[in-house]
C-alpha cells in the first residue's frame, strides 16, 4: 500500500487527495467556488500592428544546442495554454494552445498568492489592518496555544518566514479537504518566526482568515470590489473555496482569462494605479517590489512576489507548472504564461525567466 493511500485510509488525508492526484485545470469545476463578477467597464488591450513576433528568435535550451525558434514554435513545443506579450498597452503576441481560447479561464495556482498579498495591502490602506507588523494571533485566536504565536506577524506569513513546519496532512487538507480549518489543529513550528524562509501554502491560507475577519467580506468579494472591477476585468472569475466554511483557498485556485491576469500585471507595472486612480497605495508597492533580506527573507522573494534581476528591474508572480505574470518596467512589458503540467525533465530544463528576458532584449 502506498503512503498516500495509507494516510487516506487512516483518516489523515482527505479522500479526494487519493482520487484527484495532482492539481489540474479541472479543479476549477471540481471544487466549490465563489464567483468574481466584472463591472460595467471592460478594458481590452488593443492588438499591435505589424508582425513583430515573427522576427523574434528564442532559445529555450531544452536540447542543449544553440537552436532558436519563433514564439509560436516555442509555445507549441511546450504545454502552453496561453502566452501573451504586451508592450505599451498593446498585445504584440498572443498564443492559445491545449484547446483553449482567449475566453477560457486558467488556473492561477500560486499566482493567487500575489493577489492575496495585494488584498492585504489594500486592507492596510483602508485601516482594516493596522500594519503587516501586527501579530497574526490577533485575528486568528485558534493558534494562541502555540508559543510561537506570540511573535508571528502578518509579514512573516507574507514572506514565508513564519517558521511553521511543513506537513503533508496540512497541505492536503487545505487543498482537498471540505473543512480546511481542521488544519489549524495540526500546525506545528519548525523554528521561531523570522529565523528561516520556507515556502508553504498554509502561510498564505492563514491570510484568508485575516482578510475575512478584518474586512467582514470573503476574499473573493473583497477582490471583486477592490481589484476586479476597478481594473476593468472583462470576464467573470472564480476563486475555489472549501465546502464547510466557503472560505477561499487564497494561496491558489483563482480562475481568470489570460488577458485579465495581464491586467493584474499592468496594475503593478503602474505601481498600483489604474487609469489615473490609485487602486492600492504606492507605499504598499514600494514595500512589496523590493529586496529585503532581514528576518530570514530571501534576496529574490518579497511579499509573495519574485524579484528578478537588477539589470532588468523585473519581477513576477509565479504558480505551479510555471504559470507567470512577468512585469518589466524598463520595457513597459507584461508577459503572461499559463501552462498545463509538462514532462518533468522538459519542464525542469526550460527556464522561462530567461525566455522572458530574451523577449525583453528584442523589444525597443
Amino acid at each position: 500500500m502506498g503512503l498516500m493511500a495509507c494516510l487516506v485510509l487512516n483518516g489523515c488525508l482527505p479522500v479526494n487527495a487519493l482520487f484527484l492526484g495532482n492539481p489540474d485545470p479541472k479543479d476549477m469545476t471540481r471544487f466549490e467556488a465563489r464567483k468574481i463578477k466584472p463591472g460595467e467597464q471592460c478594458f481590452e488591450f488593443p492588438i499591435a500592428s505589424g508582425n513583430w513576433a515573427a522576427s523574434l528568435q528564442i532559445n529555450d535550451w531544452t536540447k542543449d544546442i544553440p537552436f532558436s525558434v519563433n514564439l509560436t514554435e516555442l509555445a507549441s513545443s511546450h504545454k502552453v495554454r496561453s502566452l501573451l506579450v504586451i508592450q505599451n498597452d498593446s498585445i504584440r503576441f498572443a498564443y492559445y494552445g491545449q484547446g483553449t481560447s482567449k475566453n477560457d479561464l486558467h488556473p492561477s495556482y500560486s499566482i493567487a498568492k500575489s493577489c492575496t498579498a495585494t488584498l492585504i495591502g489594500i486592507a492596510i490602506d483602508e485601516e482594516f489592518i493596522e500594519s503587516e507588523k501586527e501579530l497574526a494571533v490577533k485575528y486568528i485566536p485558534e493558534i494562541a496555544h502555540l508559543p510561537q504565536s506570540k511573535t508571528l506577524t502578518i509579514e512573516h506569513l507574507l514572506n514565508h518566514t513564519s517558521g511553521i513546519k511543513y506537513g503533508l496532512t496540512v497541505d492536503a487538507t487545505i487543498y482537498y479537504g471540505k473543512n480546511w480549518l481542521k488544519s489549524l489543529k495540526k500546525l506545528t513550528f519548525e523554528t521561531e518566526p523570522g529565523c528561516k524562509q520556507h515556502y508553504l501554502n498554509i502561510n498564505v491560507q492563514l491570510l484568508a482568515l485575516i482578510l475575512q475577519r478584518t474586512t467582514k467580506k470573503y476574499p473573493a468579494e473583497y477582490l471583486q470590489e477592490k481589484i476586479w472591477q476597478p481594473i476593468e476585468m472583462c470576464a467573470e472569475g472564480i476563486w475555489s473555496t472549501d465546502k464547510k466554511n466557503e472560505l477561499e483557498k487564497t494561496y491558489c485556485c483563482l480562475g481568470a482569462t489570460a488577458e485579465d491576469y495581464a491586467k493584474f500585471g499592468r496594475l503593478y507595472l503602474n505601481k498600483g494605479k489604474w487609469q489615473g486612480k490609485q487602486v492600492f497605495s504606492e507605499t504598499w508597492y514600494n514595500k512589496t517590489i523590493r529586496r529585503d533580506t532581514s528576518n530570514a527573507s530571501s534576496y529574490n522573494y518579497n511579499y509573495c512576489w519574485h524579484i528578478g534581476l537588477k539589470a532588468y528591474d523585473d519581477f513576477m508572480a509565479i504558480g505551479l507548472y510555471k504559470q507567470h505574470v512577468y512585469v518589466n518596467p524598463q520595457k513597459n512589458l507584461i508577459i503572461v504564461l499559463l501552462n498545463n503540467k509538462e514532462n518533468k525533465l522538459k519542464a525542469e530544463r526550460v527556464i522561462w525567466w530567461n525566455i522572458f528576458r530574451q523577449i525583453a532584449d528584442q523589444v525597443e
